[in-house]
């Protein structure tokens, strides 16, 4: 569950707080609740991604004055990446501009943070010992914490990301295995060898018009499994444009990939992480053929790294 705060400002200047909390999907809804804590007005939020604007429910306090006004603009802003076509104005230089060098310091994604590290390691860990992949390309990689783990370990890992500046961000031991890119325009191709592409934290970043071509490079690519920690409702994040259900991502996915569902997998990757509403681990398989079974699949949710 997600409790999100922000500063609201009254028309006479007085300073509250907006408080949002839940995230919990139904079908193609999430829900939340809000307070403001300024005149105590309150209610429900709901997020159908299907349509254009979120429905909010005024339950306390009054609704025709001005404040109120402020305060439903705000929270229709802070739900936009749930709606459909909410970011296709979004420009690809704007981006980039995102992710520069103090977002991914910000985001303890370069700067060896301990949490981070250990975090990267109970992924790794669990890739390892219930996937067992052989050549790993990491897809929005930042300083590619995940890339030096599986490297340390044996694996044929590198990485890639939207960073500019990834050659300075990086790690300098694998900075070598890291290349600058998007996921529509992967800088690897099939020749590479890869078997399996994971992507943490990367899908909610991704322009919704641009999910198609990203999972077309997928394919390209080979790769027999995509390994995603998917956010599903983390509106509160940075760069998070693209919030939708787990199943909105598995008819994306489809016909090319399937996540599996294979009983004795998600019980190990069950035991290897702890469980929330905020995401969730998906494995996709590639579809050899639309007879073909999917032979393994996590579809748990995992508690985020810190921001």
């Amino acid at each position: 569950m997600i409790e999100a705060r922000y500063e609201f400002r009254g028309s006479d200047g007085a300073v509250g707080q907006l408080v949002v909390r839940g995230g919990l999907w139904a079908g193609d809804e999430c829900v939340f609740e809000f307070t403001e804590t300024l005149r105590g007005v309150s209610g429900v939020v709901r997020c159908d991604w299907r349509k254009d604007a979120p429905d909010i429910e005024v339950h306390v306090g009054i609704t025709d004055t001005v404040d109120s006004a402020a305060l439903i603009a705000q929270l229709a802003e802070l739900m936009r990446p749930f709606f459909a076509g909410a970011f296709a104005d979004v420009s690809r230089s704007e981006l980039r501009s995102l992710y520069a060098g103090d977002y991914h310091h910000s985001q303890n994604y370069a700067n060896n943070h301990p949490y981070e590290t250990a975090y990267k390691k109970r992924i790794v860990d669990a890739l390892l010992s219930i996937l067992g992949p052989r050549k790993v390309l990491d897809a929005g990689c930042s300083a590619g914490e995940v890339v030096r783990q599986l490297r340390e370990r044996g694996v044929d890992a590198w990485g890639f990301d939207l960073c500019s500046d990834l050659d300075v961000i990086g790690y300098p031991e694998v900075r070598d295995n890291l290349r600058q890119g998007k996921v529509t325009g992967i800088p690897f191709g099939p020749e590479d060898g890869f078997d399996t592409l994971v992507a943490l934290d990367v899908f909610e970043h991704i322009p919704e018009a641009d999910v198609p071509a990203m999972i077309d490079e997928f394919a390209r690519l080979g790769v027999k499994r995509v390994v995603a920690l998917i956010a599903l409702c983390e509106f509160q994040c940075a760069g998070h444009i693209t919030l939708r259900p787990l199943h909105w991502w598995d008819r994306r996915f489809a016909p090319r990939f399937r996540r599996c569902r294979e009983g004795e997998v998600m019980g190990a990757m069950a035991r290897a992480f702890e469980t929330s509403v905020d995401k969730y681990l998906a494995v996709y398989d590639l579809v050899e053929s639309e007879l073909a079974p999917a032979s393994c699949v996590a579809g748990l949710a995992v508690h985020p790294a810190p921001r």
